[in-house]
This record gives structure tokens, sequence and C-alpha cells, in this order.
């Protein structure tokens, strides 16, 4: 999926493109509205309001106009009228300067999580998990995972790489079905699951925090196309 960055901020421009390059995200970047508008349509956009040839909030009227993708305002303006203007005009969210890379990234996947296509899938180094049909390959072959253990590795993939603790996940895997769920199991499913899906170039996709959690170690990225 691609991100278009409307930044004139030259340095955090290029942060930006590589935080998001990093999680698998392809990326555009234009430093103000002129060439922002040549720029070709994106799955979200990330616009700050002072740029040189005018404000964003001019930018998030015109594209919302023509496009229902997340639009997200990046700016240092914290006053309450800067958020009602921006939000008015159509901006799903609003971010304020200094942000923290994971909050953004959060934000980021929360908006983009509306407007997934009918049809994606979540790539990691040789492993894949397409929807809906929750087909999982490691090398193009299907593996045949239990439900438990399908339900632990999206947590860990759309996690993208944010440290999970034991009780969050604990209280995402309880069954449906009400089956008990206490740290022995998770211990036992985290281990299943690694030898199943074992590791990419000499790496283990999923790392332990001791006494914390688990985290998902390799860039995740996610592909699909909508009708």
């Amino acid at each position: 999926m691609k991100i278009a960055i409307i930044e004139d901020d030259r340095s955090l421009r290029d942060s930006l493109c590589e935080l998001f390059s990093g999680e698998g995200y392809e990326t555009a970047a234009a430093p103000s509205l002129r060439e922002a508008r040549a720029l070709e349509e994106a799955d979200l956009w990330l616009v700050d309001l002072m740029l040189p040839d005018g404000s964003g909030i001019d930018f998030v009227r015109e594209k919302r106009k023509t496009s229902t993708m997340p639009i997200l305002i990046l700016t240092a303006l914290d006053g309450e009228d800067s958020i009602i203007a921006g939000l008015k005009a159509g901006a799903d969210d609003y971010i304020v300067k200094p942000f923290r890379a994971g909050e953004l990234l959060a934000r980021v996947d929360a908006n983009l999580r509306r407007v997934l296509p009918e049809r994606y899938e979540l790539v990691s180094g040789e492993l894949s998990y397409s929807f809906p049909d929750e087909h999982i390959r490691l090398r193009g072959e299907e593996l045949n995972l239990r439900a438990m253990e399908r339900r632990l590795l999206r947590l860990l993939l759309e996690s993208r790489g944010r440290l999970l603790t034991r009780d969050y996940l604990l209280y995402q895997l309880w069954d449906r079905d009400e089956n008990y769920v206490d740290e022995n199991t998770l211990s036992v499913l985290v281990s299943r699951l690694r030898k199943e899906i074992g590791s990419f170039q000499g790496l283990d996709y999923i790392e332990t925090v001791r006494g914390t959690g688990y985290r998902w170690r390799l860039p995740c990225r996610m592909g699909g196309k909508r009708k």
C-alpha cells in the first residue's frame, strides 16, 4: 500500500519515508502543494498544514472532493481552531508535532484498516497471509495452522514490529467459545508457531521480550487490489 507524504521539511520528509518504507509501505513525497497535486493517488495521505505555497487545509479540501482515502494532518499547529478546521475540511485524523513514531504508525494502520481492499495479504519474509480466504503460505507452500495459531500470527503480523504484551495477547486470543487461555497456553502457542514458520535469513520471525511479551521482527507489508 502507498503512503503519500506532503511535508516541506526535507529532513522530516526523508525520515517519514524511511519509517514507512521500513514497515513495508510504498511511499511518495512532495514538499509543496504544487508538487503534491502532481502525485498519483495513494492509499493514505499525510499532510502538513504550513507549506511554502499555501495551507495544507486547501489540499485536504481538494483531495476530499475526489478521494475517499484516509487523510491525516501532521503539523506543529496545536490550537483548537486549527484542529477543528482540519477535521471539518475532511481529514480523518490530526497529529501534532513532535510525535512518537509508534503512535504515528498505529494511527496510520488504524485508518488504513478502514479502507482495506476486498482481497489483500500481509507479506513478511517468505511468509504470506491472505484475506479473506485466510490462506497462509511459507515459500509458496500452504501451512495448515490451528485456529488460535492463525489468530496469533495475524496479531503479530498486523502489529508491524510493535511489542505485544502477554496480557494483550491473552485478551485478544480468548477463544470465542470461551475456551480458557492462560500464560502456559500462550507460551505453547508461540512455541508451536515458531516451529511451523521457522526463520528467514537466519532471523527468527518472532522475538521474545523477556518478562513482557512478543514482537514480530521482520518488516511486514500489505498488498492487495480494490474492485
